[in-house]
């Protein structure tokens, strides 16, 4: 068969897009008005301006959405510069058009501006729609081109978006303004953005730091100024580079540090990178930002380095930096930033040398602000903790109170950095080290003593000091159990008084027995209670064919008991919710489990041979309701016999603070005497 030439006629086949692309691929980008004001400051800076201008209303919401209805509030955005604008033609050839290359097109200016030779930062043409992302209407009034007797000529249009954005390939016809086609005395643009969207407008500080972080404000002929519309009598205000305090020593220039390429091509590269004294007090600080063309190109707190790498926590919570790299926004070649401007393609063949290149600046980095790092770990320590002041007024030996501080500084400077925030953290290290510090005292004190025996001076005085560090040393080590204990009764109370969660309470059983009979004896999980809770667990399941649960710890099961020991008796404890009244079907479970104790340490004596008290069932439960007369009478002959304990929670919680008065008042004695008051 024979086939006609390609030449032969034209082509049936045309491809042609969706209008839809531009709310697909470009508006929904841009979501922030600063992101949004940042587009068109860069056109103003590829416009050569001197100056932009944005006038904006701050920390306000610019629409409600009461109802799930937009209602719009009549505000207005409007971005203005001093550019050499542009003409009616020049805005139908060039600005119109969405999507094309400007740096390479024939007919545009390329890929430097039109006067100052600045290096442009638009390539797509998007950013021109933006706006979109926040508003439905934006408004273009424009004068350029060349000077005539009249002036400027003056383009002015309206890009509304519904009109534009719909389901056809056509070209949009705009509305055209007032002012089109007339003259201007001076060239320049103005953006007026309305119809806005439920966004909401930070604060003036804010909004400046977002905006400094997307321009590197290298050209001394370029700034921006920023003016509250909502107060007229308000000075416009510059934005500013951002002002990062870094940790001493830990600044890199990057000037003569380049990216080399596998072929040993160095790619250039300029900026800085270093820790932060402080942790990121804002988004806007985090991490290194990414420059091309003066523009950011992206942020990162890693350089994409995957998790585990060693000073992780470090670097991802004080890396802070600029870097400027033109070579990832070539004129010609990949594009390798990220339109929406939030990252780089770090898997493109520039990526991966800039990936590796930072991998390296970041042991660097880690390494020679190791130092400096510690120092304000400790610092920050000393400061939370409060360390110095406690010692001081905890101890009346100046030497044990020197000792304290002295460990608490070489503690602190080790002290986990990303736990330094937690209160409870902090609490329990300068615990340890005010605990610590009385028997450090002591050595020393001994140790000294020692050497002026050999030398044959010692003195009496030194002897009473060793005693006295010793008392000292005892006090401190009951006060530190004394309050951990009271921390164990808070947690307590917050159980029952908030959450009433049985499955915590178990848990602090199963941390704190002493709670079911208070002792001085430090309780230990024993052997014995671990044979004890697999051979009765057999033993039921021999017995009834069902599985009972014992713990001995906290388990992520629910248990059917806790068991505790002390001195000599077996204390299994059930507990029930918090407002739960025991009833004749909890006794009907109960009796079983009496009759089965009783059983197994009649026919076991060998595995409950360190129980010589016995056993006794410890029931938490808030008040009895048993109706049958028969539970009752037996539930009655359990307590006399011993067997079974019934209290309740709040009256649980009253005893243990009851019985733990002599642990606060030890505490109270052990600070009179540390700090040498008489008792």
């Amino acid at each position: 068969m024979q086939r006609a030439s390609p030449e032969a006629s034209p082509s049936p086949y045309h491809l042609r897009i969706s209008r839809l692309t531009v709310d697909k691929l470009g508006v929904k980008l841009y979501d922030k008005a600063s992101a949004v004001v940042a587009e068109l400051i860069a056109n103003g800076y590829d416009a050569d301006a001197e100056t932009v201008r944005v006038r904006l209303p701050l920390n306000i919401q610019l629409a409600s959405k009461a109802g799930g209805q937009l209602a719009d509030l009549g505000y207005v955005i409007e971005v203005e510069d001093d550019g050499h604008g542009m003409t009616p033609e020049e805005a139908i050839n060039f600005y119109l058009r969405v999507g094309a290359d400007r740096r390479t097109r024939v007919g545009q200016d390329g890929s430097r501006s039109r006067k100052k030779k600045r290096p442009v930062m638009g390539r797509k043409g998007i950013g021109k729609l933006a706006p979109f992302g926040i508003c439905r209407r934006i408004e273009v009034w424009s004068a350029g081109g060349a000077k005539t007797a009249k002036g400027y000529a003056v383009t002015h249009f309206f890009m509304d978006f519904e009109k534009i954005v719909t389901d056809e390939d056509d070209s949009v016809p705009l509305e055209v303004g007032s002012d089109d086609r007339t003259w201007s005395k001076t060239t320049g643009t103005r953006i007026r953005l309305t119809s806005f969207l439920a966004k909401r407008v930070p604060d003036l500080d804010t909004f400046l730091r977002q905006l400094a972080v997307r321009f590197t404000f290298a050209k001394p002929d370029f700034k921006i100024l920023i003016a509250d519309a909502m107060n007229d009598r308000a000075k416009p205000v510059k934005v500013n580079p951002l002002d990062i305090p870094l940790l001493p020593g830990s600044k890199i220039d990057l000037s003569s540090r380049p990216v080399i390429a596998d072929d040993g091509t160095a790619l250039q590269v300029s900026g800085w990178l270093g820790m932060a004294k402080e942790a990121y007090k804002n988004e806007e600080m985090m991490g290194v930002r990414i420059y091309a063309r003066g523009k950011i190109a992206g942020v990162t707190r890693d350089f994409n380095q995957p998790a585990g790498f060693t000073g992780e926590f470090a670097m991802r919570s004080y890396l802070v930096g600029q870097v400027e790299a033109e070579w990832l926004d070539l004129d010609h070649g990949d594009d390798l930033v990220r339109t929406d401007r939030q990252d780089i393609l770090w898997d493109s063949d520039y990526g991966q040398l800039l990936r590796r290149w930072g991998a390296e600046l970041i042991k660097e980095i880690a390494r020679i602000s190791r130092e400096p790092r510690r120092v304000r770990v400790r610092d920050e320590f000393m400061r939370k903790s409060r360390i110095e002041d406690r010692a001081k007024e905890r101890f009346g030996d100046k030497q044990v109170a020197r000792v304290a501080i002295e460990l608490a500084k070489k503690f602190g400077g080790f002290a986990a950095e990303d736990e330094l925030d937690d209160d409870v953290y902090v609490e329990d290290l300068s615990q340890i080290i005010l605990s610590v510090a009385p028997h450090q005292a002591l050595m020393e004190a001994f140790h000294e003593f020692t050497n002026q025996v050999t030398k044959g001076e010692a003195s009496l005085d030194q002897m009473l000091d060793i005693f006295n560090k010793a008392q000292i040393a005892e006090l401190a080590s009951y006060a530190q159990i004394a309050s951990q204990r009271v921390r164990v009764i808070k947690d307590l109370q917050q159980i029952i008084d908030v959450s009433m969660d049985e499955s915590q309470f178990q848990a602090l059983i199963a941390k704190a027995p002493w709670l079911i009979e208070p002792s001085w004896t430090v309780i230990t999980r024993n052997q014995s209670l671990k044979n004890f809770k697999h051979a009765f667990e057999r033993f039921w399941k021999k017995q009834h064919g069902t599985d009972v649960s014992l713990a001995i710890g906290y388990e992520d099961k629910r248990p059917d008991f806790t068991l505790v020991t002390i001195d000599g008796l077996l204390h299994i404890v059930e507990i029930k919710k918090a407002g739960h009244a025991f009833d004749d079907l909890d006794f009907d479970r109960l009796i079983n489990y009496v009759d089965a104790f009783g059983k197994f340490f009649e026919e076991n004596r060998e595995t409950v041979a360190e129980f010589y008290r016995e056993w006794r069932i410890d029931l938490v439960a808030d008040g009895e309701k048993l109706k049958k007369s028969s539970n009752q009478h037996a539930y009655r002959g359990l307590e006399k016999e011993g067997r079974v304990k019934r209290v309740s929670w709040r009256d649980f919680l009253t005893r243990a603070k009851k019985v733990h008065e002599q642990f606060l008042d030890v505490h109270d004695l052990g600070n009179e005497k540390r700090q040498g008051k008489p008792s």
